[in-house]
């Protein structure tokens, strides 16, 4: 199978996520695409969310879109959620599939900073989004230019922290998250008063 692997905070997941997947899916003909929540990202800030929450609500998210299927995979794990571990996992699972690493321009970029990047672009094909406002940057020299493809999917401007600062002020949020996602937020009672750390 070729299985594309989407890693996240998700805190919280939206509809930028889906559709932005949705078109790597079709651009790449992928069969499956894996919506991994992070479980302790190294890059960023403790979540807002718990771990069990961001999980559930990708579930709810992704729930009835064809391909699409939810993996916590980083929970089984101690230590920082590094993305080549995570990679080396799926492949000891699932040894004859083809995984493709989907990221977006600015993840790319700081991939040098990650923990062993140049393992990770042989363990996968790497999918880099294009998105709103950023460049594309070079193919890192740790990586073979074959197994790097950048792709212009749809262009939508939503990121979770615009979501958190929205709730957070009691604003609309309507049309931004899936409607199973809304309805577990209010029913939790989440960020209400989110930490704006990332």
């Amino acid at each position: 199978m070729r299985v594309g692997v989407f890693g996240g905070v998700f805190d919280p997941p939206h509809l930028g996520h889906l559709l932005a997947a949705d078109d790597c899916r079709e651009r790449l003909r992928l069969e499956r695409v894996l919506f991994i929540p992070s479980f302790s990202p190294p890059h960023k800030a403790g979540a807002v969310a718990a771990f069990d929450q961001r999980l559930a609500m990708t579930r709810l998210a992704v729930k009835g879109w064809p391909g699409f299927e939810v993996s916590e995979v980083e929970r089984r794990r101690n230590g920082p959620s590094y993305t080549v571990d995570t990679i080396a996992a799926l492949r000891r699972v699932f040894p004859r599939d083809s995984f493709y690493l989907v990221m977006g321009t600015d993840q790319y970029r700081a991939m040098k900073n990650w923990h062993r990047p140049g393992e990770l672009g042989r363990l996968a094909r790497i999918a880099v989004m294009d998105r709103p406002g950023t460049r594309r940057p070079p193919v890192s020299p740790e990586h073979s230019p074959r197994r790097v493809r950048f792709l212009p999917v749809v262009q939508v401007d939503i990121c979770s922290r615009e979501i958190r600062d929205r709730l957070a002020k009691r604003r609309s949020v309507r049309y931004m998250l899936p409607t199973a996602v809304s309805g577990y937020i209010e029913r939790k009672r989440l960020y209400r008063n989110p930490r704006q750390e990332d």
